[in-house]
């Protein structure tokens, strides 16, 4: 694994972001002709993009347990901005000064890898006779396709306007080619409608070349003699990744034919439960922090150990003030330990770790490699997760108009953490305006509920911001602001897409 690693770093030199998503420096890369020529080169490229998913400024840190969980809100402490006075939450929002370089670096790495994926996508038709083995042309083309709209949509959902407020406001360009070429920034809505074509197109390639059948422990006898490109379907854009996607796109368009399809592609993927289904039961024997049976989509990061210890989610060290760490009221409240989340196993001294003497706090070790290493079989370590099947029933309870059916999604997913039947989410009042104190109070019972276990289930996975914003949430549980409006919502586009023409 290091030397393909080493190898595709190598192959890609010269496709990092300079004043803007491209930048090609042709003494450095393999030409892209020669790069096509074979399956091999394919399949690198493609592999290529995984691994910079991985990077600690996109999925291996900022846009899992990093950055995006700031913006959250879930810590409370954060050891590269601990100083001798206490932390303001509302820093994070400096898209300006402070955080201007984080957002301007996620904002390029995210258009580097589209740039990537634009070019694999351009060569899988004018070199389609190079790829003669059966699945691959539909295989690497539908990924191509489907990580082309994931990443444009969560470029969206960080840089674009709250949607359901400014569906026809001004958002990102669409990349959709391999070139130096100005874009123009489209609209939210015109950029949603090109997430939704890109992924129906990737539906119906995967339709015809995903191995389904090839989720496969590879500890299990079955996993011997496969291609080794088509297993580990978990760490690609397979097909059930896709409808999750379209079901997690359809949830954010959010109107009702938009909400009946989400429905719809959701239960799919909760239906295929040969593939993943929920854990119902964890103990300190079994645990395992990322429930990676339930993974949908995640990506394997090379030398994942070392990018949490750099990234202040080192589960070994104990000092609370070398992580990102949360205080024990908002640990309480978060878990709500003191009522139905006394039996929730989520919270387990396998997943937080509290520390300190006066000033307890809860640090994550969500992510902790060592006993995921030692466990029996493959149990995820190096992954992260990026699509868990949790939400699905997240998606499911949001859009259901039924209120007892969406109830039962919610409940489903409690139960199977241990909360207790008695302590069952109900509807009486269910899609009335609550007035629970420091909660936003437009927001009705079921996305509150929805929102808590959002913030339980995904802590440190990077999925509560983007919930919050999609349903313009004015200040909640760890919010560094009274009242957020789109100057903390909306990341602004960086300067150099002005300077160069890009933003038009």
């Amino acid at each position: 694994m290091k030397k393909i690693h080493f190898l595709l770093l190598v192959a890609m030199l010269g496709l990092t972001a300079c004043n803007s998503w491209l930048d090609v420096d042709p003494k450095t890369s393999i030409p892209t002709d020669k790069l096509f020529r074979s399956e091999s080169g394919f399949k690198d490229a493609l592999t290529g993009v995984y691994i910079k998913l991985g990077s600690p400024t996109l999925y291996g840190a900022d846009l899992s347990y990093g950055y995006i969980d700031e913006l959250g809100g879930l810590y409370t402490g954060y050891p590269e901005h601990e100083t001798s006075i206490v932390f303001d939450q509302s820093i994070v929002y400096d898209f300006d000064n402070q955080f201007k370089a984080k957002k301007n670096a996620i904002y390029a790495g995210l258009y580097n890898v589209i740039a990537n994926v634009n070019n694999i996508i351009a060569y899988t038709e004018t070199k389609r006779d190079v790829l003669v083995t059966p699945r691959y042309y539909e295989t690497i083309r539908g990924e191509a396709l489907a990580l082309r709209a994931f990443l444009h949509f969560d470029l969206l959902r960080l840089f674009g306007p709250i949607y359901k407020e400014e569906p026809n406001a001004k958002a990102i360009p669409y990349r959709t080619t391999y070139d130096r070429v100005p874009t123009p920034v489209l609209t939210a809505q015109a950029v949603v409608d090109a997430v939704l074509k890109d992924l129906h197109e990737a539906e119906n390639q995967l339709k015809k070349g995903d191995p389904l059948d090839f989720f496969t422990d590879p500890y299990d006898e079955d996993y011997k003699g496969k291609n080794g490109f088509l297993v580990n379907r978990e760490f690609r854009m397979n097909l059930f990744a896709v409808k999750a996607m379209l079901a997690r796109v359809y949830c954010y368009k959010g109107d009702a034919e938009s909400k009946a399809l989400a429905l719809q592609y959701a239960r799919e993927v909760i239906d295929a439960n040969q593939h993943f289904k929920l854990i119902e039961a964890q103990s300190a024997a079994n645990y395992n922090s990322i429930r990676y049976s339930e993974q949908i989509f995640g990506i394997s990061v090379y030398q994942l150990d070392k990018i949490l210890t750099a990234n202040n989610m080192d589960a070994e060290n104990k000092r609370s003030d070398m992580h990102y760490s949360t205080s024990e009221s908002n640990f309480n409240e978060f878990f709500e330990t003191a009522g139905a989340g006394v039996t929730d196993w989520r919270k387990l001294p396998e997943m937080f770790e509290l520390t300190g003497g006066s000033d307890v706090r809860a640090f994550c070790r969500k992510y902790n490699q060592k006993p995921l290493k030692a466990a029996y079989g493959y149990a995820g370590a190096d992954a992260i997760p990026i699509i868990r099947l949790p939400e699905m029933y997240y998606i499911v309870a949001e859009c259901e108009p039924d209120a007892q059916k969406s109830a039962d999604a919610l409940n489903a997913v409690r139960f199977a953490r241990g909360i207790s039947f008695a302590d069952e989410v109900r509807t009486e009042h269910y899609d009335e305006p609550e007035t629970t104190p420091g909660i936003s109070k437009p927001q009705t019972k079921r996305i509150n509920e929805i929102m808590k276990e959002y913030r339980k289930e995904f802590f440190a996975e990077g999925k509560l911001f983007f919930f919050l914003k999609a349903h313009a949430y004015e200040t909640w549980l760890g919010c560094g602001v009274k009242s957020m409006t789109k100057k903390q919502y909306q990341l602004p586009l960086p300067d150099d897409e002005t300077i160069h023409g890009n933003n038009n």
